[in-house]
């Protein structure tokens, strides 16, 4: 099982998760200058704390989330590692969580990017094979499951875009909501649902 969450409303989600972060979460958030960037950090581990605990029934004080020597989370529950994965973006993070399962996640803010039109071109040949340059929502589609694959095996997005698309889409799934595109990948586990988070 693949457990996930999001949500696009920090306004409401930030004071939901207060009783799901730690101190020390709340004192590395205030390493990053930008109040934005310290919302997303809080966000993220607020919100996967929360879905570990409430899907698994297991206790906050269970579940920890440290940084891996890359920057990827790593998120153990009693003491045993699991796997997890968790993007945000200013207003909105994802989060996913599994015992067993390797996934990534990616949420995006769709919009106008100055080098699209260069990046389809660059990767033509690669992720975004058939990709229309003019298609936002196509290209977001195609970029968070790029950046999805990468977390999920931990590699260089760079090296994913060269790749053929191949069958990456069938092993994912796609949401839309409001004006950001969410994404979730496992090449494991074919049950993906992406889950508003409710409070």
């Amino acid at each position: 099982m693949i457990a996930t969450a999001y949500s696009t409303d920090f306004d409401t989600l930030l004071p939901a998760l207060e009783a799901w972060v730690t101190q020390a979460e709340r004192e590395a958030a205030h390493t990053y200058r930008q109040l934005p960037r310290q919302q997303q950090y809080l966000a993220g581990r607020g919100l996967l704390r929360r879905l570990v605990c409430q899907t698994w029934h297991c206790a906050a004080g269970a579940v920890a989330i440290t940084r891996q020597e890359n920057g990827a989370p790593l998120l153990t529950v009693g003491g045993q590692a699991w796997q997890c994965s968790i993007s945000h973006t200013k207003g909105a993070v994802l989060v996913a969580a599994s015992p067993e399962f390797v996934m990534g996640v990616d949420v995006e803010l769709i919009k106008p990017r100055k080098r699209l039109a260069e990046l389809v071109k660059q990767y033509q040949h690669g992720f975004f094979a058939d990709v229309d340059a003019t298609n936002w929502p196509q290209f977001y589609q195609r970029w968070t499951l790029a950046e999805a694959v990468t977390k999920a095996e931990q590699g260089l997005l760079l090296n994913t875009l060269k790749r053929p698309v191949v069958d990456y889409g069938e092993q994912s799934v796609h949401h839309t909501e409001q004006q950001f595109i969410l994404c979730c990948y496992s090449a494991q586990c074919s049950d993906l649902i992406l889950n508003k988070a409710d409070f």
